[in-house]
C-alpha cells in the first residue's frame, strides 16, 4: 500500500499542483479544502504527511496541528506560509510542526522535505511497535517474576522511580553496546528485586538468564566460588570443576542482592569484571569473558561503608552510574490501599474465595499503619487475612491484626533507638484515649515497654529480611540475647523472609 499524503488548501490551484507532484513521487495522495473536511480522512486510514496552509476559515492549520496531535495521530505536519511570516513559522515549529515552507515554494524543496517527513513517520511507527513488543515482554516476564501490584505507583515519591525505569528502557531500544549496572536501594522489604526483574525485562538481555544471589548467605571465599567458578583442586573440597554465575548468567543478568554484605577482596574482582569484562575462576589462570549485565541491591548505606573503609569507593562509584533509590511503604501513602486491594485479590482467589473489598475503617488503618517491614508486611497481613478468612463479609480494621502503633508513635519509637528523640507517649497501643488512669504506674510501664520491645524487634527483623545476626548487629545485642527476645515475644524470623 501505498503512504498517504494528505493536502489542506483552500486554493484548488494549490492543491492540484501539489497533489499531482506527490503523486508522481509515489504517494497516495487525499486533498481538502478545510481543517475540518481534512479530519474526515484521517477515519480512511493511516496517514504519514499532513501538508497544511495556515490561513484557513472554520479551522485554521493550528487548529488542525492540534487535533492531529492530540487525538494520538503519528502524522508528520508540514505547514505552509506567506511570504516574510517568519513569526507564524517559528510558532509553528514550537507546536509541533515538522517543517515549513514559505510560499512561493520550490516543489523539490517540498519533495525533499516530504521525504524526510515521511522516514521520520516510519521510524515512529516502528518504535511504537518496538515499544508495544517490549513491553508485552515486560508484562510476560514481570507476571511470572512478581506480581504487578508490587510497583503500583501513584505516589509521587515513586516518580523517580518510574523515570528510571522509563529511561533504561529507551536507552535498550536505542541498541547501544553497553547497558549499565544498577544499584538499587531500600528498606528490606521494599521490592528490590522486583524494580531489578523489571529491569532484566526492559533490556536487550530479557530472553537471557535471570540469576540471583544473595551475597550475605556466603562467606568470602565462597562467594568467590559462587560468582567465579573454581578450578578442581583449587581449594580443600574443591573436588570438581565448577562454572561460576558470571558464566551461568552469560547474555543476561546477575541480581547481586545484599551488596553491601560483600567482603572487600570479593569487592575488588567484581570491580575488574565491571571495568574489563574478564574474570578468572578461583586457581584458575585463564581470563574468561563476562557478558553479563550486573544489578545490585542493598539497604544499607555504602557511600558511608566506603568512607570508613568497608566498602571500596570505587566500586560504589562504578555502580552508581544509575542509581534506583525505592521508597519505604510510610512515604507511599497514595499507593497503599490500591496494593492492599491487588495482593487480597490475588490471595483469595488463589484459596477459591471471595474478596469483598476492605472497610472504610480497614483502609484508614492501612494508610495510619507506619508499614516498619514495607511491602513485605502489606504483603504478609492480606495473606493472613485470606487465610483465615469466612464468609464474604469487606475486611474490617480488627481483621487487619496490625499494631495499633501510628506513625508518630513509631517515629517516636524509631527515634529513640537511634538516640536522636525522647520516646513520647503519643498514642499507646495498649490503651484508648482518657484510659491512663485505669492502670497502676508499674503496670502501665510494663505494658508500654513490652509494647516497643515487640515493636522494636519486628522492625529490626523487617529491615533486615528476617536475617536475625544482622538485626543483632543492629540492635546492638548479642545473637543469644536477640533470640531470646524473640522467642518471649513468640516472633519468628522465617515470617519476614517471604520475599526477596
Amino acid at each position: 500500500m501505498k503512504p498517504r499524503v494528505l493536502i489542506v488548501d483552500d486554493e484548488e490551484t494549490i492543491r492540484k499542483l501539489l497533489k499531482s507532484r506527490m503523486e508522481r513521487e509515489g504517494f497516495d495522495v487525499l486533498t481538502a479544502s478545510q481543517g475540518d473536511e481534512a479530519q474526515g480522512h484521517f477515519k480512511t486510514g493511516d496517514i504519514a504527511v499532513v501538508i497544511t496552509d495556515l490561513r484557513m476559515p472554520v479551522l485554521d492549520g493550528f487548529g488542525l496541528m492540534k487535533w492531529v496531535h492530540e487525538s494520538g495521530y503519528k502524522a508528520q505536519v508540514i505547514v505552509i506560509t506567506g511570504h516574510g511570516e517568519k513569526e507564524v513559522a517559528v510558532q509553528a515549529l514550537r507546536q509541533g510542526a515538522a517543517d515549513y515552507l514559505e510560499k512561493p515554494f520550490d516543489m523539490d524543496e517540498l519533495s525533499h522535505s516530504v521525504k524526510r517527513c515521511y522516514r521520520e513517520y516510519q521510524l515512529k511507527r516502528e518504535n511504537d511497535e518496538l515499544v508495544g513488543r517490549l513491553e508485552a515482554r515486560v508484562e510476560r516476564v514481570e507476571g511470572k517474576a512478581e506480581d504487578h501490584s508490587w510497583f503500583v505507583s501513584k505516589s509521587a515519591s515513586m516518580t523517580k522511580v518510574n523515570e528510571w525505569l522509563t529511561v533504561l528502557r529507551r536507552e535498550s531500544l536505542r541498541g547501544n553496546a553497553e547497558e549499565p549496572s544498577v544499584l538499587i536501594l531500600g528498606e528490606s522489604g521494599t521490592g528490590k528485586e522486583g524494580i531489578a526483574r523489571m529491569v532484566h525485562a526492559g533490556s536487550r538481555r530479557a530472553k537471557g538468564p535471570w540469576i540471583a544471589v544473595n551475597c550475605a548467605n556466603f562467606n568470602e571465599q565462597l562467594l568467590e566460588s559462587e560468582l567465579f567458578g573454581h578450578e578442581k583442586g583449587s581449594f580443600t573440597g574443591a573436588t570438581q570443576l565448577k562454572r561460576g554465575l558470571f558464566e551461568i548468567a552469560k547474555g543476561g543478568t546477575l541480581f547481586l542482592d545484599e551488596l553491601g554484605e560483600m567482603d572487600i577482596k570479593v569487592q575488588a574482582k567484581l570491580l575488574r569484571v565491571l571495568q574489563e569484562k574478564i574474570f578468572r575462576r578461583v586457581g584458575g589462570t585463564v581470563d574468561l569473558e563476562s557478558d553479563v549485565r550486573v544489578v545490585a541491591a542493598t539497604n544499607v548505606n555504602l557511600k558511608e561503608k566506603a568512607a570508613a573503609g568497608k566498602f571500596r569507593e570505587d566500586l560504589y562509584h562504578r555502580l552508581t552510574r544509575v542509581e534506583i533509590e525505592i521508597p519505604a511503604l510510610r512515604e507511599r501513602t497514595d499507593d497503599i490501599a490500591a496494593m492492599a486491594q491487588q495482593f487480597a485479590e490475588k490471595a483469595f482467589r488463589s484459596r477459591g474465595k471471595t474478596f469483598s473489598g476492605f472497610t472504610s475503617e480497614a483502609i484508614q488503618a492501612l494508610q495510619a499503619y507506619n508499614w516498619p517491614g514495607n511491602v513485605r508486611e502489606l504483603l504478609n497481613v492480606v495473606e493472613r487475612i485470606a487465610l483465615l478468612a469466612e464468609g464474604s463479609a469487606p475486611v474490617s480494621a480488627k481483621a487487619l491484626a496490625i499494631p495499633a502503633v501510628t506513625r508518630t508513635t513509631a517515629t517516636a519509637i524509631q527515634g529513640s533507638a537511634n538516640g536522636t528523640a525522647k520516646l513520647e507517649l503519643v498514642s499507646s497501643p495498649f490503651q484508648s484515649p482518657g484510659e491512663s488512669g485505669a492502670f497502676g504506674y508499674m503496670e502501665l510501664k510494663k505494658r508500654w515497654s513490652d509494647s516497643f520491645e515487640k515493636e522494636y524487634l519486628q522492625a529490626a527483623l523487617a529491615r533486615n529480611g528476617g536475617n536475625v545476626s544482622a538485626a543483632a548487629r543492629e540492635a546492638k545485642l548479642d545473637r543469644s540475647n536477640f533470640l531470646r527476645l524473640l522467642r518471649r515475644h513468640r516472633l519468628v524470623a522465617q515470617e519476614f523472609r517471604k520475599v526477596a
